[in-house]
């Protein structure tokens, strides 16, 4: 099941990134000859008026062919033909699909699991746990302003708050805790001892957060800050490539993600699979912004010097394009390697 798991989503993500091109390359009114989800042989095809559209075998990847993209190509309306702005859009789309839809994951996610970001949830009491040390001196609906003189604005500043008490920045050794709460519209201020769990193996207040009532725009706006957070850790993860921190056997590709996919499905079900539908979007609307030749962002690069009134040779451009093409196998042939490597 794993591997149909990764064909569905990867074949997604991947009809999805395809559909932004083609959609724009309609609008301005550029020739689209074929529209293909994968690679190599074609298993289906059906000709709609100018456009080819295909399912090929190998699921790694999928390509809009627009006419006039070869400068030795005279199509009329052909994708040179056109001005910088609607190639910058064309070129762009694919990336926007993929981000737009990753945020819109996201939001299902938090849909369907009722949670969202510590960030966005109040500092309010739900429980107060039996064994806690806080029992009767903390109680339900009270709500946290202040942790030894920290203001406190979310359950996210709570947490963070406690955990140093753990990490060794404040060694704690069983000393009172000054919390102040709003507790019937006064505040309150209180001394508690915090409470060892073994289970968590660390010291805890021993309450539970009441659950919040998330309205749309909540997650809504909860989703663009965990997109973000998503974003900020792809390019961190490129950026700890390109330095040499994280080795490049660490990278998994298109032979290695169903063993990704089908762990993750084990640990979380359907929810675990909107996750990694998400994480897959935005690594892979990251990668094709990458200025690489023959990526969206390798090709944008000879855009943008366009609206500059500078003027790019588009025969030098299709070389580079190509080498960028030949690079891109390359490497492509590696990390199906050391994925079948991981294999066995």
């Amino acid at each position: 099941m794993s591997v149909v798991f990764t064909v569905i989503i990867l074949g997604l993500i991947i009809f999805l990134h395809e559909l932004g091109h083609f959609m724009t390359a309609k609008y301005y009114k550029m020739p689209v000859l074929e529209f293909a989800i994968g690679m190599g042989p074609k298993i289906v095809s059906k000709k709609i008026g100018e456009t080819m559209y295909s399912i090929r075998v190998l699921p790694i990847g999928g390509f809009v062919n627009i006419g006039g993209m070869q400068p030795d190509d005279n199509i009329e309306g052909g994708f040179y033909t056109k001005s910088p702005f609607s190639r910058f859009v064309v070129l762009v789309a694919g990336v926007v699909m993929n981000f737009m839809t990753a945020l819109i994951g996201i939001f299902i996610l938090f849909s369907v699991t009722g949670s969202i970001p510590l960030k966005f949830v109040p500092p309010v009491i739900g429980t107060v746990q039996e064994n806690s040390n806080a029992k009767n001196i903390l109680f339900p609906e009270d709500r946290i302003i202040q942790i030894e003189n920290v203001e406190i604005k979310n359950w996210g500043d709570v947490t963070v708050e406690i955990l140093k008490f753990n990490d060794g920045e404040k060694k704690y050794s069983g000393e009172d805790i000054s919390v102040k709460v709003v507790r019937k519209g006064k505040e309150v201020g209180v001394n508690v001892k915090l409470t060892y769990s073994r289970e968590k193996q660390g010291y805890i207040l021993g309450i539970q957060v009441k659950s919040p009532e998330v309205s749309f725009l909540k997650k809504l706006s909860a989703s663009f800050y965990s997109f973000k957070e998503y974003f900020k850790m792809m390019l961190a993860g490129v950026k700890m490539l390109v330095t040499g921190q994280v080795s490049a056997r660490e990278m998994t590709g298109p032979v290695g993600l169903p063993k990704f996919v089908g762990e993750a499905y084990k640990r979380g079900g359907v929810v675990a699979l909107i996750h990694v539908f998400i994480l897959l979007s935005i690594n892979i609307g990251v990668m094709n912004l990458l200025p690489i030749p023959a990526l969206d962002g390798g090709r944008l690069l000879f855009v943008i010097p366009e609206f500059l009134g500078m003027k790019i040779n588009k025969k030098m451009e299709e070389k580079i394009h190509l080498i960028g093409m030949i690079f891109l196998l390359l490497l492509m042939a590696f990390i199906i390697f050391n994925d079948v490597t991981k294999y066995f």
